[in-house]
């Protein structure tokens, strides 16, 4: 049974109640000031300091894609001792020169938000700091000694801060002193820290905490909905790995201003995910739904079972993530979405696999620059990824009459990695699928997976005695851009762009543009001689890709009805 309840910071859920703080390798004392009218974050950090005088602290200048992040840093100075302080931006390094002999430094430095105006996309993973607020990622916060031998015991007071500020991170709530024992500065270095005015939703799952910190006023959706699918997120990803060991999760979720299109992002942290989110009405709380489902299922598929060679096992880590997302949802009817919604992602998959440039690319082109700077390249694990899942969950029900899945291969794959340290890589997979298929798995795996053949739908629909159609509505832009997308470059005759009035040569002074999405309009803003046009379009086509019909046989056939029922007795 879930249990919800809104907190402030007036419920501060613990606290140090003795008067002299924990002992600690480092601590840091945080509080909030105002330096010439700007808000700005002190942070006293006391450490051991190195006997030979110069004493190093890690801070990187580059980090996240975000350059400069030392424009951050305002004033710096020891407290105990005289000393020189450097910055060497190359190395990410703090470098301080003490005299010798010195036991423990005293050293303080401020931040501060080295931006104006709105937060954006490119601007959420840099320090931001505000009179309401602060929201800001542990690397680009906390300065940490090189060459400390771990694990450290981390202190963090908040004490110093106004009663009635939130304070919230991937290690607590509402807690002014912390004191982090035994910590990994890997997973320390990973962490979210949010103050301020946010909303602190609390819940727990079999025992375990489990948080929502949000801000702001959100037009598309009301914050405990958006809790709700947390909890359900959380509840049923944990019931299907059977894993219940995380005494403490928390999601942040930031608002940002969009006046085109929604977009969101998350990362993946300690004990911890954070979001950010556009606030718009085209923004909805299905996609919170997806998000949620994919990025968490990453606690699993991606931590727990890591890839040996990251980009080359993508098909397996994004590829069944998106799958299981799909399955997840649908089968425990998440927000009220059930097999209907598993059918339609599973065709959008199709179409968008079977029309794609890269389709049948070899395993080997999904490698690192490929993935990172071409968009259907980076899009082509998750697909490739989501069909083979498919076709291996619907080949193993038909083969054991309905006695086992995929999910018993997720479940063999997963004991393997938390009780033998096992990766995923292409002979352990075949190993693991050998048990569950007649024979000859690895030339199927080669054909479809190395090789990147695409599977014959038609005829495993026909195999498996799923209805469906033979063609299908595809997304089709119509158009080409030119090269830093301000112009037209080509239209393709009789699409829906050319019927709409997109040509060749048109100025692109807006856009709107649901890649993939056929049921949303493409909105573009043209200029031609002068004149300014507002041209809208399907961007569809007819292509002959087999879809699967959401009729009641084919959700019993692919195994949801039966699944449903055992696994929402929760």
């Amino acid at each position: 049974m879930f249990k919800r309840v809104l907190l402030t910071a007036l419920l501060a859920t613990v606290l140090f109640s003795c008067q002299q703080e924990p002992e600690s390798d480092i601590s840091y004392e945080i509080s909030s000031v105002m330096v010439d009218s700007i808000p700005q974050l002190k942070i006293k950090m006391t450490l051991d300091a190195n006997p030979e005088g110069t004493t190093t602290l890690s801070f990187p200048n580059d980090a996240w894609g975000q350059k400069d992040l030392y424009e951050s840093l305002d004033k710096m100075q020891l407290l105990n001792v005289e000393g020189v302080i450097e910055k060497d931006k190359d190395s990410g390094r703090i470098v301080l020169m003490h005299p010798k002999g010195v036991k423990e430094l005293e050293f303080e430095y401020f931040l501060k938000q080295d931006f104006e105006g709105e937060i954006s996309t490119r601007k959420i993973y840099r320090p931001i700091i505000n009179k309401a607020y602060f929201h800001l990622f542990s690397h680009n916060m906390f300065m940490v000694p090189e060459n400390k031998e771990e694990p450290l015991d981390i202190l963090l007071d908040f004490s110093s801060f106004p009663e009635g500020h939130t304070i919230h991170n991937s290690f607590g709530s509402q807690q002014r002193v912390q004191l982090l024992k035994d910590q990994n500065m890997d997973l320390f270095g990973s962490a979210i820290f949010v103050g301020g005015d946010f909303r602190i939703f609390n819940g727990d799952i079999h025992g375990n905490q489990i948080s929502l910190a949000t801000r702001g006023e959100w037009i598309p959706f009301e914050d405990e909905d958006v809790f709700k699918v947390l909890e359900e997120t959380l509840t049923y990803q944990r019931n299907f790995w059977n894993d219940h060991s995380q005494t403490y999760f928390t999601v942040t979720l930031q608002p940002f201003p969009q006046e085109n299109g929604s977009s969101f992002q998350g990362t993946g942290l300690t004990n911890s995910f954070a979001t950010s989110v556009s606030n718009n009405d085209l923004t909805d709380i299905g996609q919170m739904v997806y998000l949620f489902n994919h990025e968490l299922m990453h606690n699993w598929i991606g931590h727990s079972i890591k890839n040996e060679n990251e980009e080359e096992q993508y098909w397996f880590s994004e590829g069944f993530t998106e799958y299981y997302t799909y399955k997840n949802i649908a089968r425990n009817r998440i927000n009220g979405l059930d097999s209907d919604y598993f059918i339609n992602e599973l065709n959008r998959t199709i179409r968008d696999l079977y029309t794609s440039s890269v389709g049948e690319a070899p395993n080997a082109e999904i490698n690192y620059d490929n993935f990172w700077t071409n968009y259907e390249y980076s899009k082509l694990p998750y697909w490739r990824g989501t069909i083979f899942a498919f076709y291996l969950d619907q080949k193993i029900l038909k083969a054991s009459d309905g006695k086992q899945s995929l999910d018993d291969v997720m479940h063999q794959i997963y004991a393997d990695a938390t009780t033998k340290g096992q990766k995923l890589n292409h002979a352990y997979f075949i190993e693991v699928m050998n048990s569950f298929w007649d024979e000859g798995f690895d030339v199927v795996f080669k054909k479809y997976i190395e090789d990147g053949q695409k599977i014959d739908l038609a005829t495993l629909f026909e195999e498996l005695g799923l209805e469906y159609s033979a063609e299908s509505d595809v997304f089709e832009l119509g158009f080409e851009f030119t090269e830093g997308r301000k112009g037209i470059a080509s239209v393709i005759e009789g699409s829906e762009a050319w019927e709409a009035g997109v040509r060749a040569g048109d100025e692109v002074f807006s856009r709107s543009i649901w890649q993939g999405n056929i049921e949303r309009q493409v909105e573009l803003g043209l200029r031609r001689n002068g004149e300014e046009l507002n041209i809208s379009f399907y961007p569809v086509t007819k292509a002959a890709i087999p879809q699967l019909k959401p009729t009641a046989k084919n959700i019993e056939k692919v195994g949801f009805l039966a699944n449903q029922r055992s696994v929402r007795q929760l």
